[in-house]
Formats: structure tokens, sequence, C-alpha cells
């Protein structure tokens, strides 16, 4: 009887045996199930990361781009208002007095160069010179 309580116990122990093997060899393929997803989590998240700053570098491209925009919007605006104030000038402005009042008012305003004074309201350079001196401590820079 002891032989076959040894027998018993040695395919317990065998059977304890497989079980076990199994279970490890189950354990190591999900181990390398999980390793794989894991190696392709990271490679999504490093093109998720690359195209981040993909959109990051185009979003501050645009932004400067927009800059420019509004800068060349400022710039348009005015010109705008210089063109307007020229054709009120023109329009309204027939006498040479009335026309010397106009340029008088800008130059006191900051809104003409010594060019426009010449060009637009028939001065000589001497006198849009003096003109911007006297109503522009700063004409320096403004006429130049």
């Amino acid at each position: 009887m002891n032989q076959y309580w040894l027998i018993g116990v040695a395919a317990a122990a065998l059977v304890l045996a497989l079980v076990s093997l199994i279970a490890i060899a189950r354990i190591q393929s999900a181990l390398k199930a999980q390793t794989s997803n894991a190696r392709w989590l990271q490679a999504r998240m490093e093109r998720i990361e690359n195209e981040q700053g993909s959109i990051e570098s185009a979003l501050a491209g645009l932004g400067r781009h927009m800059d420019g925009f509004d800068q060349k919007l400022v710039q348009q605006a005015k010109r705008l208002e210089h063109v307007e104030t020229r054709f009120e000038s023109v329009a309204t402005g027939d006498s040479t007095e009335r026309g010397f009042d106009h340029a008088l008012r800008l130059s006191a305003q900051g809104r003409v160069t010594l060019q426009e004074l010449i060009n637009d309201f028939g001065l000589s350079e001497s006198e849009a010179q003096l003109l911007l001196r006297i109503n522009q401590p700063n004409a320096g820079t403004r006429a130049g």
C-alpha cells in the first residue's frame, strides 16, 4: 500500500508540475503580449508627440502670419485716412488759403510729412520745413 501511496503522491506532484508549467507558459505569453502592446503604445505616443510639435510649429507660424496681417491692416487704415484727408483738401479747398489752412492743421496734428506738404499742398521746401518746425518740435525725425 505504501507503493500506491508514493505513486499517488508522485502523480499528484507531476500533475501539479504540469499545471504550474502551463500557468507559467500562459503568464509568459501574456507578458509578451503586454510588452508588445507597451511598445506599440510607446511608438504611437512618439508619433502623437511629433504631430503635436508640428501642429504647434504651424500655429506659431500662423500667429506670425496673422501679426503681419494686423500690421498691414493698420498701415492700410493709415493710408486710407491719409487719402481721405487729401481728398477732402482737394474737394473743399480750392483756394490757396484754405489749402494752407488744411496743411497747417495736418502739420499741427502730426499727420503730414515734408514731402506731402510739398507735393500735395504746393508749398516750397523751406515753407514746408518751417511749417513742420513750428508745429512739431521733433520734426527732424518726421520730415526726413
